[in-house]
């Protein structure tokens, strides 16, 4: 196993989790791929929960994509394996996985967000976390583009009329390392700008 990785905060964070996964998978490694919090079910994806055929889905093919369907509504969402079904796959395949890629928040396809007192949502082996920051609404006004933007106001003072700009994107930045920090996360923390 070489990385965990948690996506985080808002603007693309499903669209880098398929980035890395294809990049990961194009060089030969094992991935994984699954949340912590909900995604939507895509066509391939293994909703089993079956250690043994997560296990030789990643071995056959290098690519899972794995997680429990909870809507069948007309785009179906599912939310992350169990903690004990990931860390044994993590635990007993050493050779063939080498990525976990978690989407671990949720930001109901805003550009930004603000997150609450239980979010992100880490899984506990994690070794790396990427915040996703969506840049291109730039100029529009907080509470339009800012997922959470009421509790962002009233926890940080924020008038109503505050734009987005690079002051406002910074500080989202900086109360999710706070928030990492705070929790108890060690690993590495890095910033993804969309």
């Amino acid at each position: 196993m070489e990385k965990v990785i948690s996506i985080v905060g808002a603007g693309g964070k499903t669209t880098l989790v398929h980035k890395l996964a294809r990049e990961y998978h194009r060089r030969g490694k094992g991935v994984l791929v699954t949340t912590t919090t909900h995604m939507y079910v895509e066509a391939d994806t293994d909703l089993s929960c079956d250690f043994f055929s997560l296990r030789d889905k990643i071995i056959k093919d290098g690519y899972c994509m794995a997680g429990q369907k909870i809507s069948e509504q007309s785009k179906p969402k599912m939310c992350g394996l169990p903690y004990d079904l990931l860390d044994r796959l993590i635990k007993d395949m050493p050779q063939a996985l080498d990525y976990v890629i978690i989407e671990a928040d949720g930001a109901k396809h805003h550009s930004l967000k603000y997150p609450a007192a239980d979010e992100p949502v880490i899984y506990p082996l994690t070794t790396d976390v990427i915040i996703v920051l969506g840049t291109w609404e730039k100029g529009k006004l907080c509470k339009d583009v800012v997922f959470r933007y009421e509790l962002m106001q009233n926890e940080l003072g924020m008038a109503e009329d505050v734009v987005v700009d690079d002051s406002v994107i910074d500080t989202l930045r900086q109360v999710y390392v706070k928030k990492l920090r705070d929790s108890g996360f060690e690993g590495r923390i890095s910033t993804y700008y969309r």
